[in-house]
């Protein structure tokens, strides 16, 4: 029978006592380390993609693109023809394939101009002055323009907007200028900016 083997005795270490003295003429070498150089030329060549080749699409394939392209949101024959330009389509067929899109209710300047007015307005709190360039930008017939900005912006709520635009701006203006003309060339200079109408923001201001 296998003879037990007796645990081995470990003898506790000694705790070595603190001793500042032994601290205070002792020379520490600090570490240092070797910033390492990474080649960043070599990085961005990794990240370079090659260019795609040019494929170049029918005009099945470009109005089939441009159905989805307009399907996506509202847009305007200057922005497709753009993309016909960029996709290289020979300009013979363009006129069909706008005739196509118009027909099939992708592509209606009358649409863009009243979604371009909503958004403006109601989101940018943008005037009737600065809708209008921003539509004449996009190549829309001037009866378009005015009709979308008739049917789309209703006037007291113009006016509603264009007072709290005001309202807030001549608040801040307080705090920072003290002068009460040069608060009202400040106030009048924004809401032109914002493209509102002088005689409306004159007529607002006087309230003030």
């Amino acid at each position: 029978m296998a003879k037990k083997q007796k645990p081995l005795k470990r003898t506790p270490l000694k705790k070595k006592e603190y001793n500042p003295e032994d601290f205070k003429n002792k020379e520490y070498k600090t570490k240092k380390y070797k910033k390492k150089e990474y080649k960043i030329k070599d990085y961005r060549e990794l990240k370079k993609r090659e260019p795609k080749p040019f494929v170049q699409l029918t005009p099945k394939e470009a109005f089939l693109k441009l159905a989805a392209f307009c399907a996506y949101q509202e847009r305007c024959h200057k922005e497709i023809y753009e993309k016909l330009a960029e996709w290289k389509i020979d300009e013979g067929d363009h006129y069909a394939i706008i005739t196509l899109l118009e027909e099939e209710n992708f592509l209606s300047e009358k649409r863009f101009a009243e979604s371009y007015v909503r958004g403006k307005f109601n989101y940018k709190k943008w005037g009737r002055k600065k809708i209008r360039y921003g539509l004449v930008q996009k190549d829309i017939s001037e009866k378009v323009i005015s009709d979308a900005l008739a049917s789309e912006i209703d006037k007291q709520e113009y006016f509603s907007v264009l007072y709290e635009l005001l309202e807030k701006k001549w608040s801040d203006l307080l705090e920072k200028e003290d002068d009460a003309y040069k608060r009202k060339v400040k106030a009048t200079n924004y809401g032109l900016q914002k493209g509102y109408e002088a005689g409306l923001i004159r007529e607002i201001l006087s309230d003030f």
